[in-house]
């Protein structure tokens, strides 16, 4: 994904954060897939999750399977899908065409990069990532797991975020 990519991303997060007044860190992902107009299921089918339209709404199906942290980032992952790629508030000529199409979480497309690129901007977004590090740096090391454990995310999607944001090393 190029950095322009990855700009626009963060600037959707950000915008819809502030248009649906998301408080970060986010403490119940699943209200807040309601306050969106949608819902979260459980499907023993998927390992992951998928997102697919219902009628003007939209439903998340998640995989029993996962830990809480994965289960948030799963979720947080379809709704990249969902605004990023099928339209949903933000191209109505796109949601219009999606009543067929179920967006599954798996392999590694340049879609999938994407809605993970949203799941982490969405859960860890860049001025709140950044303060949070400052407050847990010691001598001359992050601590990831106090990020982590603010944004209710893992390890490594903490570690993984501030790589992408160039705060820590690869």
């Amino acid at each position: 994904m190029d950095n322009s990519t990855r700009m626009m991303i963060n600037s959707l997060t950000q915008d819809i954060l502030v248009s649906f007044d998301i408080q970060v860190p986010i403490q119940n992902i699943d209200e807040l897939v309601a306050s969106l107009g949608g819902s979260v299921q459980t499907d023993y089918s998927f390992t992951d999750g998928a997102v697919e339209k219902e009628g003007e709404s939209f439903r998340i199906l998640v995989s029993p399977f996962q830990e809480e942290k994965r289960r948030r980032f799963t979720i947080a992952h379809e709704l990249g899908h969902l605004f990023l790629h099928m339209g949903y508030l933000t191209n109505a000529e796109l949601w219009a065409q999606q009543d067929t199409n179920i967006y599954h979480r798996q392999g590694s497309s340049e879609k999938e990069y994407q809605a993970n690129e949203f799941a982490a901007a969405f859960l860890m977004p860049q001025k709140e990532y950044l303060r949070v590090m400052n407050e847990n740096i010691i001598g001359n090391k992050v601590n990831t797991s106090k990020i982590a454990e603010y944004f209710n995310v893992s390890v490594e999607a903490a570690s993984n975020r501030g790589k992408f944001l160039g705060y820590l090393k690869w």
